[in-house]
């Protein structure tokens, strides 16, 4: 028995690491690739290997041509945006209907739900027409004609997607998993709801929140397709997608090669993908304890 059970677990280690190993190949090669130049990169395509070490696509990105900086800022300000506000909502969303009682709570909690049936891509064109033809705003009259309202500014990054049915429901089956008997001790002692959510629940939602929060920051940090629609006028108010896409585009230009360079300079483009996926990175391995822990909780209380 022990030994088929030490034969099962040395299986497991066996093929847990060789997975790793597999989903690790893409980012080793765009690593290794980034310090190539092109002799280098295209004499090994399957695993480039640089003879010396070539910091050349990396300097290039810091240049005043690659507004990183404000690309960055600009991000950082939307996925602010996104956790502080949804999150709020679906803190106290979630304790509404796991833990009130009122009548017509369950159909409105699955009419929530229903909302995720639909692809987010149907509700663009309505939202775009919403956000164009705002009353008063961006040159519009208060009949919503005349101007280009929302779009191409601010509120357009900002306005849609404030309530997140996803994590209601995440953080909803999270109240459902603690136990009742907290907040009723908590009431005993006199506190209010508002109390009883900050001093019981919210340190008890830390992993659950958790991965609210590294969800967010990876849907927002590579968001490309709302930004371009509704933002791609305006270099101003460019997110870290749309800033890597143009400086793709403009790859050679702002390296100094010749135009109409036919060749495809992977290795500038797998450093720009490199430093970009950073601190989605470096925020999963300062979070990844409370991320299995919330993901685990979920999976079984859920």
């Amino acid at each position: 028995m022990h030994t088929r059970l030490r034969f099962g677990r040395v299986l497991m280690y066996v093929l847990l690491i060789g997975g790793s190993i597999a989903m690790a190949i893409p980012m080793i090669y765009a690593a290794l690739g980034s310090f190539c130049n092109f002799e280098d990169f295209y004499r090994a395509p399957w695993m480039p290997i640089p003879q010396r070490l070539y910091l050349e696509n990396y300097r290039v990105l810091f240049t005043p041509k690659v507004e990183l900086w404000r690309w960055t800022i600009n991000t950082l300000i939307r996925i602010v945006w996104y956790i502080t506000i949804p999150g709020v909502v679906a803190v106290l969303a979630g304790y509404v209907f796991a833990r009130l009682r009122f009548r017509g709570r369950d159909g409105a909690f699955m009419f929530l739900l229903s909302s995720m049936m639909m692809p987010g891509i149907v509700f663009w064109i309505p939202t775009y027409i919403m956000l164009a033809r705002w009353p008063g705003v961006g040159g519009n009259n208060w009949l919503g004609q005349g101007g280009h309202g929302f779009i191409n500014e601010w509120p357009s990054l900002l306005i849609p997607g404030l309530v997140n049915v996803y994590y209601i429901f995440l953080l909803r089956q999270t109240y459902y998993s603690i136990p009742l008997d907290f907040e009723e001790a908590a009431r005993v002692d006199g506190a209010n709801t508002l109390r009883v959510l900050w001093d019981v629940y919210l340190p008890m939602l830390k992993p659950a929140i958790t991965v609210m929060i590294i969800f967010q920051f990876v849907a927002i940090w590579n968001d490309y397709q709302w930004p371009l629609i509704v933002s791609a006028s305006n270099t101003k108010i460019f997110t870290m997608a749309l800033g890597v896409q143009r400086t793709l585009l403009l790859g050679a230009s702002i390296k100094g090669l010749p135009q109409g360079t036919a060749i495809v300079d992977y290795p500038f483009a797998f450093a720009l993908a490199t430093l970009v996926s950073l601190p989605t990175i470096l925020l999963f391995l300062r979070l990844q304890e409370y991320f299995v822990e919330g993901v685990q909780g979920f999976a079984l209380k859920g």
